[in-house]
């Protein structure tokens, strides 16, 4: 994803810190959030189990978003670094695309599980996410 097609807490990813996010990650964004458990109840003087399933909920989403962090020099690559830990260190990362343009995944960074860096110029990392409200992603609120 280059210009204009990323962007974090209104920030375009790719400009601000040389950020793209690969296929599997906007695959992620997209993937529908599950629902939680439905009430049950089992009673040994009924067969089977209630289930009230009327009014279901949606559940919190954990992701795990891989992104890119490339640069043209090993001094470009260090200061976009620290600018995007920087970014990591405020807990909250509001992800939208070009792709979706109405939607903002509201996310709380958990943490970095993993970082590979190549030829000082390319980083990888897989970053861990929460969506604690999948339902709050209108881009206006």
């Amino acid at each position: 994803m280059p210009k204009g097609e990323l962007f974090i807490n209104n920030k375009d990813s790719y400009d601000n810190w040389g950020i793209s996010m690969d296929t599997s990650s906007l695959s992620a964004l997209m993937t529908p959030a599950p629902n939680k458990e439905f009430i049950e109840n089992k009673s040994r003087l009924e067969h089977g189990k209630r289930v009230i399933a009327a009014s279901p909920k949606v559940d919190e989403r954990n992701l795990t978003l891989t992104i890119n962090l490339t640069a043209k020099d090993e001094n470009e690559f260090f200061e976009k670094y620290d600018s995007f830990c920087q970014e990591l260190a405020t807990g909250v990362l509001n992800i939208r695309s070009k792709y979706q343009p109405d939607i903002v995944y509201r996310t709380i960074y958990l943490s970095c599980n993993q970082f590979t860096q190549f030829m000082r110029g390319i980083a990888h990392f897989s970053l861990k996410i929460v969506e604690p409200n999948p339902m709050d992603r209108n881009i206006n609120d």
